[in-house]
């Protein structure tokens, strides 16, 4: 039986399961491989370590709970289930059997809706394949990997709760952080996975990808370089404005049969690098904002083309929280309207000196 902290309280006691990857085999069965954090003595002949002794050890089932309970006949100790434990999901589990995954994992009481779930195209355990020579767990450590995505925005924050609310609501969207074994820091981007189990790719890679990060919600601790022309020396200069906090919201206006979204933009930052002979006055100050709000608007824009290449439609929910009839009366017309309407911007970026930045509009 798979324990949890709640009839099991002596941890040396615990195989601590800290990553798990799903697959679906050839017979339609799940298979999930554990990483689990542990002694070599605690593992059975079927599991490989590593060398800082984390195991890997793999089960089958029609669902996961059983596969769990052939991980647990592998093993001598308990297999427990931490609270955050890293969860991936293959391409073929998203498209197949997302929803029932997302149940089970729900009503799992060991994991606490607190487990960090990523994608992977093709096979999820391989990810287990590359080599680990920290004393880290490798789950541990793409974990925080991720982790540092979601101190720079909501979109990475990876949580199941969080995963949920946006897979619950009516027309949402989920998205999840998309894992690549040859991409630098794990992270390649976002998969967006829409309710009949279609799923989207979106590469992201910051700060070419601002603009998508910037349309995907709050930013925390951006960096944008902006090249602009100085009046007094009559010359252009670079700078590195750092964006301390920006919002983005979204409004919609409905004028002559004609949907436009209004995309509605602040920021607060400072200037972290200039290049020399550039002074940071006022006159400067309002020539950056003026050149920032321009590229701003030109990447989150160059965004929009990719997400309405990519079939990525993250207008539909936000538009039927604001106006439901409205939304019924376009579905009806037109489901492509998304990909057809117009789009306007309210850009408002705030410079400062680093000392007087702050997370409230300016």
């Amino acid at each position: 039986m798979v324990t949890s902290c709640g009839d099991y309280s002596e941890v040396e006691d615990l195989a601590v399961v800290v990553g798990m990857s799903m697959d679906e085999t050839p017979n339609h069965h799940l298979r999930v491989t554990c990483d689990i954090m542990g002694s070599r003595e605690s593992a059975s002949d079927d599991t490989s370590a590593h060398q800082n002794q984390d195991m890997l050890v793999t089960g089958e089932g029609l669902s996961m709970a059983s596969a769990l309970e052939n991980i647990q006949k592998k093993m001598d100790k308990r297999v427990y289930l931490s609270h955050n434990t890293l969860v991936v999901l293959s391409d073929k589990v998203i498209s197949n059997r997302f929803a029932s995954v997302l149940d089970e994992l729900e009503r799992n009481r060991e994991l606490r809706l607190n487990e960090m779930m990523v994608a992977v195209r093709g096979d999820a355990d391989q990810i287990w394949a590359i080599s680990n020579r920290s004393e880290t767990p490798l789950a541990i450590t793409i974990r925080q990997a991720i982790q540092k995505w979601g101190a720079c925005t909501d979109a990475f924050r990876a949580e199941q709760f969080r995963l949920l609310r946006a897979w619950n609501a009516p027309y949402g969207v989920a998205h999840l952080p998309w894992l690549d074994p040859q991409a630098a820091n794990w992270v390649a981007g976002l998969a967006f996975v829409d309710p009949q189990g279609g799923i989207a790719w979106w590469s992201i890679c910051p700060p070419r990808d601002n603009g998508a990060l910037w349309l995907l919600g709050d930013t925390r601790n951006l960096v944008q370089r902006v090249v602009f022309q100085d009046s007094l020396r009559g010359e252009s200069g670079q700078v590195c404005i750092r964006w301390v906090h920006t919002h983005t919201s979204l409004g919609f206006r409905y004028h002559k049969n004609k949907l436009c979204v209004i995309i509605k933009w602040w920021g607060n930052g400072y200037i972290e690098a200039m290049s020399p002979g550039h002074v940071p006055d006022r006159t400067t100050f309002e020539i950056l904002e003026d050149q920032a709000a321009r590229d701003i608007q030109r990447d989150i824009h160059q965004c929009i083309m990719r997400m309405r290449s990519a079939d990525v439609n993250l207008w539909r929910m936000p538009l039927y929280r604001t106006a439901p009839q409205l939304f019924r009366i376009l579905e009806r017309k037109d489901p492509s309207w998304w990909k057809t309407c117009d789009v306007s911007y309210v850009i408002h970026p705030h410079i400062v000196h680093s000392g007087l930045s702050t997370r409230s509009p300016g």
